[in-house]
This record gives C-alpha cells, structure tokens and sequence, in this order.
C-alpha cells in the first residue's frame, strides 16, 4: 500500500495531477453576477487542469461558514478552497480552515475595518490563508462619481445636487461611499444630499428615490453602490413621476448584463466593474503557486487589480458582455507566470476584451 502512495505521488509529481479547489460562491445559483463570476472560473479551471468544485453560500454568512465547516469536514479534502468572509463570523471560518489544513484565498476585502483588523493580513495569523483576490472599492466608488459629475456638469449650470445609495452596513458598502465621498470634495459646484442605505434591493432603491425628491427637490445624479439599486432608480424615473428630474444622471457597480444594455441605451450614464473575473483571477495565482511561483507573500496588503468604467466612451468595445459570452475561446493560461515566464501578473480586462471581440 506505501508502495502505490508513493508511486502515485512521484507520478504526480512528474505529471501534474490536477488540482483540486472548491470554490463557495457566496450567492445563490441564479445571481446574474455571481453566475457570471462562476462561468468564468470554470472556463479558466478548464484551462489550467483544476477540478473546480462550486458550493453556495445561500447570501448569508451563517451558510457561508456552514459550506465551510462542511467541506473542511469532509475525509477527502480540496487541496485550496476560495471564498469571500463575512463581518460577524470571517475569524471562525479562518480558524476552521486553518484547524482542517486546508489552504485558502478569500475573494473581496469587504470587511469591516475592526474585523479585518482581528484575521490581521494573509500568512500572519492563519498560516493556511495564502492570500487576497481585491480590488480598491473606494476608488470604485470614485470612479462612478466621477464619471457621473463628468457627464451631469455638461447638461447643469450651478451646483449639481447628488444623492447617494448605499448597500448594506458592510465594509464593500463604506468604502464606495468614501469613494463618492472623495469625488465630491475634489470637484467644485457638487452638493451630496443624502446618502441613504437601500440594503442592494431595486425595489427599496424605487421608493428611496422619490423619498429623497420629496425631501430636497432637484436630484441632477443618483450615484449608486451597486447595478440593481442604479436600475432600481431607473425604474422609477421612466415611470414619469413629476417628483423626479427626467434628466438624471444614473450609474452603478457590477457590470451586470441589464446595466450595460442600459449604458448602450443612454439610460444609464456608466457601470463599474471587473470584479466578475476576481475567482478566475484566484486560480491562476494558485496555478502559479502550485508550480512552485512564490506569488503569495506574508504580510501583503496590496490590491490584486482595478475595476473598470463602461460609458459612452467604450460600450462598443465592452457591449458583448451584455450577451451570452463564450468564454472558452480566452486561454487563461496567458495570465498564469508559470506560462507567460513573466515576473508579474498583468490581470488587464482590455485583454480579454480584445480575444473576445
């Protein structure tokens, strides 16, 4: 029985078994985005020889830990597990993975600050946690308000007056709007209204919109911290409600598929986004570390890449993302080191726009 162990791990060694990563996509299936983020990490799974298997975090961080516990109980265990903590509960579900020996990357840096002070930075406290998939949401917040300003200033004389909705009280939340926060107080003639909390839902972004009419009057932009809640606003502004400015200048994050048919329509001025590619983006560090590249560094507190803007000025480059994409025909062995023989990571979204179109 030794004999065949080691035949089997020398014949791994040599041929490069492959290798094996669960994946707990926090949502449910059916989210169009954490759909879209699943399709693409299989595609690049595919590519790289990895057994992707993906379980669900029901949108709940009580089920988050529970897929956890799940997985790290299990007698046959995945060699990395990926997933995004949550406030309330990251530190049991970090101990937990770190008590199974199963390595993990964790996707977002959404945390509040206080909680992401308690699991510290990767390989400092838990010594399992390889690293983080993340990208800056301040500057993503910053970058829809900029653009925002950009295209209401054209159309406004005097202040433009802008109203904000946020998500829920998390950490992804605070940081866009500390993002629009800093777009407001770089530019002159911009007055924040009000941010109000819509909780992610279209349906409260709907009757929140008319609320804050009703308080202020004239809202010339409504920034908002996610896609469902800018089209939630939408929604109410095309019903023709006399309380609310027809001209609105409206945008969100996500880069969902009804967000960008949206911009292609003029409806929506802009949609942030890139995120729909952090899991595969995780695989390939994990390709790269499983070949022996030193990609995950202790102590690092760096973001992994940056979100993008999708307005007028590139929806025809960016459109096909609102149709159904094949995303077999990009070869994510490109963005691996281990392939490219490069020193450094170029996670640049424009390339894949480029094979694609």
């Amino acid at each position: 029985m030794k004999y065949v162990y080691f035949l089997v791990l020398i014949l791994c060694q040599t041929y490069a078994c492959a290798i094996e990563v669960t994946f707990i996509n926090p949502s449910v299936p059916g989210t169009p985005f954490w759909d879209r983020v699943t399709a693409i990490a299989k595609a690049a799974a595919e590519d790289l020889d990895i057994n992707l298997t993906v379980v669900y975090g029901k949108d709940n961080r009580v089920f988050n830990l529970e897929a956890i516990q799940t997985v790290a109980s299990k007698s046959t265990k995945p060699d990395y597990l990926i997933f995004m903590p949550y406030d309330g509960n990251s530190a049991q579900s970090f101990l937990t993975l770190e008590q199974a020996k199963i390595h993990f990357l964790t996707l977002e840096r959404t945390l509040l600050p206080e909680e992401q002070k308690l699991i510290e930075l990767p390989q400092e406290k838990y010594r399992y946690w390889l690293g983080e998939i993340f990208h800056d949401n301040t500057a993503a917040g910053e970058l829809l308000a900029d653009t925002l300003i950009a295209s209401a200033s054209k159309d406004t004389n005097g202040v433009v007056r802008v109203a904000g909705l946020a998500g829920s009280f998390s950490g992804e939340s605070t940081q866009r709007t500390l993002g629009l926060e800093n777009s407001i107080n770089k530019h002159e003639n911009i007055q924040l209204l009000q941010v109000a909390p819509a909780i992610w839902s279209r349906e409260r972004s709907r009757y929140i919109i008319h609320q804050m009419a009703a308080r202020f009057g004239n809202i010339d932009i409504a920034w908002a911290a996610s896609d469902g809640m800018a089209l939630g606003v939408l929604d109410s502004v095309k019903s023709g409600f006399e309380d609310l400015n027809p001209n609105m200048k409206i945008g969100g994050i996500d880069w969902t598929v009804e967000a960008i048919e949206k911009v292609k329509s003029k409806e929506l001025v802009a949609t942030v986004g890139g995120h729909i590619f952090q899991a595969a983006w995780g695989l390939i560090k994990i390709y790269d570390h499983h070949h022996g590249k030193s990609v995950f560094i202790k102590g690092i507190d760096q973001k992994t890449y940056d979100l993008q803007v999708i307005d007028q000025s590139n929806i025809n480059t960016f459109y096909l993302l609102a149709e159904k994409v094949n995303w077999h025909k990009v070869d994510f062995n490109l963005f691996t080191l281990t392939t490219t023989k490069n020193n450094q990571y170029n996670f640049d979204i424009a390339l894949i726009m480029a094979i694609l179109n």
